[in-house]
């Protein structure tokens, strides 16, 4: 059996990290900053912790709702989806992730837009 992503960038410890420092640079971001207005930071970090984690092959610890859903009340713009991905990028790099890698994660959450951008 091949070793999964998680497995090779060291499980969970690595990519609770670098999605704290992911939601850092996203709140820095005067553009993606609103909207996390009045969310729980700590609830939505440890989520997409377990949801990163089980795309990359790791435990399936992610209990969350349909995508669509759940993001349609925000109005994501394409624009902002994109800069998302961008600070992302930036996190796994910052990470160690080999930028192969990145680029296949990338990739897996670029194929979410259509589910996450609902606003031109």
């Amino acid at each position: 059996m091949s070793e999964t992503l998680y497995d090779k960038y060291g499980g969970i410890e690595t990519f609770s990290a670098v999605v704290s420092n992911f939601y850092q640079k996203v709140l820095d971001s005067e553009d993606l900053a609103p909207y996390f207005d009045n969310v729980n930071m700590e609830n939505l970090m440890s989520h997409q912790t377990n949801f990163i984690s089980t795309a990359l092959g790791g435990p399936d610890n992610y209990k969350g709702q349909d995508l669509k859903k759940v993001h349609a009340p925000y109005k994501i713009t394409v624009p902002h989806f994109q800069e998302v991905a961008e600070l992302l990028e930036e996190s796994l790099d910052e990470a160690g992730v080999e930028q192969e890698d990145i680029n296949s994660i990338i990739t897996l959450v670029s194929s979410l837009m259509d589910q996450i951008v609902s606003s031109a």
